[in-house]
């Protein structure tokens, strides 16, 4: 029998989050090890649409001002200026570091376009001065790389090559360096966004895909992974308020784990013919057997906005930007933090 989560108070409560610098987007979220806090990792846009990364650590609470924060950026090396970077994971490292990914540009020759995105593995101190490692998949054939999200051991991202937009899903191995492609049988594309280590060689991911069943249709997914045999079990698809007509778009956007053992994800949606795209927390909780039980949402949304995005969850709160559209046309885009009030 099902044992899913029972949501009986769905109200949710909203405060901004950013940078005092100017405007972020928060991508990544995690409990400091040992802490109330939480570590938030953040693009920030510069002068000239430079991004440099950070990482807050503190409460999640205070409007991003009760923390400290620290940018971050991928060093330069005697062949490439690097030009921008952009931070995704966070997780706790050994002896008190932190650990990041995600990706970077370098400033190419005069006369060309800057580098595709590539991607990185951070482990060190808060200030940026320990190790960074770039992450090839695909055996550096790639336009771009994007790495979303690191835990026990194993980072979770994925690459584009020639004209394919992120289609393309990888797990990479912090220890080997290594990368090892992964793809949900039958499908078209493939994104993974987040992983959550459950223990041991048991890890559980979360991510979006396409396939020839259901056309342009995307689905957001859960999956088991053993890290040591390499397979994959108890695979389940998601969709909207758990009705497919509802939504041509699903996508988890991370994981984290809740209470009583089951997964709390971010999510983004667009429904169908477009006319509407919003966020939502969901809550999955395991059957008897094992298996992922049905989905309960609650829609994010924050007040007065244009729209808003969930980008990372940390225990019951969702992190994530949002857009505000002035009288003249002007769109401004924050960053928040929602609190959802549930009952498991």
């Amino acid at each position: 029998m099902s044992q899913n989560l029972k949501i009986e108070v769905n109200k949710v409560s909203y405060a901004d989050f950013n940078n005092p610098a100017g405007q972020t987007t928060i991508q990544g979220t995690r409990g400091v090890s040992e802490s109330e806090n939480g570590y938030v990792v953040v693009s920030l846009v510069g002068q000239d649409n430079i991004v440099q990364g950070l990482i807050y650590e503190g409460p999640l609470k205070g409007s991003g001002n009760a923390g400290m924060w620290h940018n971050v950026n991928f060093p330069r090396t005697p062949e490439a200026t690097v030009i921008n970077t952009s931070c995704y994971g966070p997780n706790n490292g050994p002896h008190g570091m932190i650990q990041l990914v995600e990706s970077y540009k370098i400033q190419a020759s005069t006369g060309k376009a800057p580098s595709g995105n590539l991607g990185f593995f951070y482990e060190g101190p808060v200030d940026g001065s320990g190790a960074w490692v770039q992450v090839s998949p695909n055996g550096g054939n790639t336009n771009n790389v994007f790495v979303h999200s690191i835990m026990g051991g194993l980072a979770v991202g994925n690459y584009d090559v020639d004209n394919d937009k992120n289609g393309y899903a990888f797990l990479y191995d912090i220890v080997n360096k290594k990368c090892t492609d992964f793809k949900v049988p039958d499908s078209l594309t493939t994104t993974l966004y987040g992983i959550w280590h459950n223990g041991g060689d048991s890890y559980t991911m979360a991510g979006g895909y396409t396939s020839p069943k259901i056309g342009k249709i995307s689905q957001a997914f859960l999956v088991d992974y053993n890290s040591k045999t390499k397979q994959t079990s108890n695979l389940k698809s998601f969709n909207y308020k758990n009705e497919t007509v509802l939504s041509v778009i699903t996508h988890f956007e991370g994981i984290t784990i809740s209470k009583k053992g089951g997964y709390n994800m971010p999510s983004d949606w667009l429904t169908v013919n477009g006319e509407k795209n919003g966020a939502s927390f969901v809550a999955v909780s395991r059957n008897s057997d094992g298996s992922f039980g049905e989905a309960n949402w609650v829609d994010i949304d924050f007040p007065n906005s244009s729209v808003t995005s969930a980008n990372t969850v940390y225990r019951n709160n969702i992190l994530g930007i949002y857009a505000v559209v002035d009288s003249t046309d002007t769109k401004t885009v924050s960053s928040f933090v929602a609190k959802v009030n549930i009952e498991q």
